[in-house]
Parts: structure tokens; sequence; C-alpha cells
């Protein structure tokens, strides 16, 4: 009987093969990782959980590229510094919100926009896709930011 990891495995070398490429341990690895987190993950997060060290942080950038030109991933820009990625194949659509303070991540499970993609597909546009992201101040930092003001006004 097969184990989880080994189901993953023959998972992501179907959705490889199934997409004309080669299945190898780096890519495997990368695939794991990110089905492994749920929140979008820059190249040096995903370069740092890689089991094998001998993996460069080119092989990384090299295989998330093809990964998002073959849209098993999606690339994710929060408007900061680094680009984020996270698997499409597995997941249903959503969007971020990003606390501007800490830079927590959270999934936004709804997404308004179905229709207006629907209706510039009655416009005669093919291949619509949308991202959306939202920021803003989370709880914590909220908390935080509100006890410092009152240590400060005391």
């Amino acid at each position: 009987m097969q184990n989880n990891a080994d189901l993953e495995k023959e998972e992501f070398k179907v959705i490889l093969l199934s997409h004309n490429q080669r299945v190898t341990a780096p890519r495997l690895e990368i695939l794991s990782i990110l089905k492994s987190n749920k929140k979008p993950m820059t190249i040096s997060q995903i370069h740092s959980e890689m089991k094998d060290k001998k993996t460069d942080l080119a092989t990384v950038y090299r295989t998330l590229n093809l990964f998002t030109d073959l849209r098993i991933v999606s690339e994710i820009d929060f408007k900061d510094e680094f680009k984020r990625y996270e698997l499409i194949f597995d997941r249903h659509h959503h969007h971020h919100i990003v606390c501007r303070s800490c830079g927590r991540v959270d999934n936004v499970e709804a997404c308004v926009l179905g229709e207006l993609e629907k209706m510039l597909q009655r416009k005669g546009y093919t291949e619509v896709t949308h991202s959306l992201e939202f920021f803003g101040i989370c709880e914590e930092c909220r908390r935080v930011s509100v006890s410092q003001n009152l240590n400060n006004q005391n």
C-alpha cells in the first residue's frame, strides 16, 4: 500500500509528464514544498526548505519560471521586492490579504470577479485571468500599535 508521500510523488510525475516535462528530483521537491504550504512562498523560502542542499537557487528560479509558464504555479506580486509562488492545480481560485506592518499573508477564499471574467469572455477575450491582492493591518499588529500608543500616552 502506498503512503501519502508516494501518492503525491506520483501525482507530481503525472503533472510533469502531461506537460511533456522531465521528472527530476528538484522539480518533485519544489512541487512538494509548495503543496505542503498553504501560503505563497518566495524563491528563498522554497530554497531554504529543500532537503537536497545541492540544489542551487538558480535551479529553483528556473523551475518556478517553467512552472509559471506551464500554469502549474501562479506568480504573485505583493508590490514588495519579492515574487511569491503557489500551486494552482490543487487549489480553488482565491486572493490574499497582506499585513502592511508585519507582512503576514492570509488567503481570501471568496472571489466576486467571476462574473466580470465571463463578461470579458463574451466580448471575445480568451484565457482571461485576474489577480487581486488586499493590503491592511492585521489584528495582532493593530493590538500592538494600540498598546504602544497607550504606553506612550502614560
